[in-house]
C-alpha cells in the first residue's frame, strides 16, 4: 500500500493541476465568447458575400483570372490549425481531413503544396514532407483583416501566377460551443456549384441565424438574371472578385478561431472535472490510510498496556 506521504504528494499535485486547468477554463471561456461574437457578427456579411459570388460567377467570363478553369496538375492546400495545444482533438480532426485530401490528390498524380496557418499546422506540413508554400502564425486569439492580409495575398498570388491550379482550404467550422466540424472549402477557381455547397455546409442548424431566411440558398441562383454593369462587367469583376475571395478566407479564419477557443474550453472543463474526481478519490484513500494508521497505533498502545499490567 502506498505511504501516506506518497498519497499526500499526489493529492497536492492533483489539486495544483486542477487549479491551473480551472483558471485556463475561465480564460478559454472568456476568449470563446468573444471569438463567437466576432464570428457570428461577421456571418451576415460572409453569407451575402458567398451568395453574391455564386450569383456573379454565372455571369463572369470563364476566361477571367479567378474563374478560369484549367487542368488541375497542382493543388494548394490551406491547412488552418492552432498555435497552441491543449485544445482536445481540434488539431487532430483538421489533420485527419488534410491527410484524406492529400492522399486523394497525390493518388490522382497531382503535386500538392501547403500553406500552413498556425504552429501546429507548420509542424504537420514538415512531418508530411510536402512543399510548404507559406507559413503563418501568431495571428493572436482573434484574427484581424490586417493581420490576415499577407496570408490572403500569398494564396491569391500563387493562383494568379499559375503556380497552382486550384486552392482548397481545410479548417474547423463553429457550430456550437460543444460542436466544431472540419470542412473543406474550394476557394479557387470560383465556381457556383462549389459556393452553393459551401453555403449549405455552413448554414447554422441551431442557435442564432439558424431560422433566418436571409441565410437560405437564394432561389435566384436557379434562374438567369440580367444585370447592367457600369463601367463594364470586366472592370466590376476584376475589382469585386478579389475582395469577395478575401472576405471568404477571412471568415474561415474567424470560424477557426471560434472553434479553437471552444474546443480548448471544453478540454479544460473536462480536465478540471477529472482533477476534481481524482482529488475526491485520493482524499478518500488518504483518509482511509490515515485512519488505518491511527487504528494500528491505538492497537499497539493498548497491547503494550495489557502486556505491562
Amino acid at each position: 500500500m502506498e505511504s501516506l506521504q506518497g498519497i499526500k504528494s499526489r493529492l497536492k499535485a492533483v489539486k495544483s493541476v486542477g487549479q491551473i486547468t480551472k483558471a485556463m477554463e475561465v480564460v478559454s471561456a472568456t476568449k470563446m465568447r468573444k471569438a463567437q461574437e466576432i464570428a457570428l457578427a461577421t456571418r451576415p456579411y460572409a453569407f451575402e458575400a458567398l451568395r453574391l459570388l455564386a450569383k456573379l460567377s454565372r455571369h463572369v467570363s470563364d476566361e477571367m483570372l479567378y474563374t478560369k478553369k484549367r487542368p488541375v496538375e497542382r493543388t494548394l492546400l490551406i491547412v488552418i490549425a492552432s498555435d497552441k495545444g491543449l485544445a482536445g482533438s481540434f488539431n487532430a480532426q483538421v489533420f485527419r481531413m488534410a491527410d484524406t485530401i492529400l492522399t486523394r490528390e497525390q493518388s490522382e498524380g497531382r503535386l500538392v503544396g501547403i500553406i500552413a496557418v498556425g504552429k501546429r499546422a507548420i509542424q504537420y506540413a514538415l512531418r508530411k514532407g510536402v512543399e510548404i508554400v507559406g507559413e503563418f502564425s501568431g495571428f493572436g486569439d482573434y484574427a484581424t483583416l490586417v493581420a490576415v492580409e499577407p496570408f490572403v495575398q500569398r494564396v491569391t498570388s500563387t493562383f494568379e501566377e499559375g503556380t497552382y491550379d486550384q486552392v482548397i482550404a481545410i479548417s474547423a467550422h463553429f457550430r456550437t460551443a460543444l460542436k466544431q466540424e472540419t470542412l473543406t472549402r474550394h476557394i479557387l477557381p470560383i465556381d457556383a456549384s462549389h459556393i452553393i455547397e459551401t453555403i449549405r455546409e455552413i448554414v447554422p442548424e441551431h442557435g442564432r441565424f439558424s431560422g433566418q431566411t436571409s441565410f437560405q440558398i437564394p432561389t435566384e441562383l436557379d434562374r438567369e438574371i440580367d444585370y447592367i454593369f457600369e463601367p463594364s462587367a470586366k472592370e466590376v469583376f476584376e475589382n469585386l472578385l478579389p475582395h469577395l475571395v478575401r472576405m471568404q478566407i477571412f471568415h474561415i479564419m474567424l470560424e477557426a478561431n471560434a472553434s479553437e477557443h471552444s474546443a480548448r474550453r471544453v478540454a479544460m472543463k473536462t480536465a478540471s472535472d477529472n482533477a476534481e474526481d481524482l482529488t475526491e478519490s485520493l482524499s478518500l484513500i488518504f483518509n482511509k490510510a490515515r485512519q488505518a494508521n491511527i487504528t494500528r497505533e491505538l492497537i499497539e498502545i493498548t497491547s503494550t498496556q495489557n502486556a505491562l499490567s
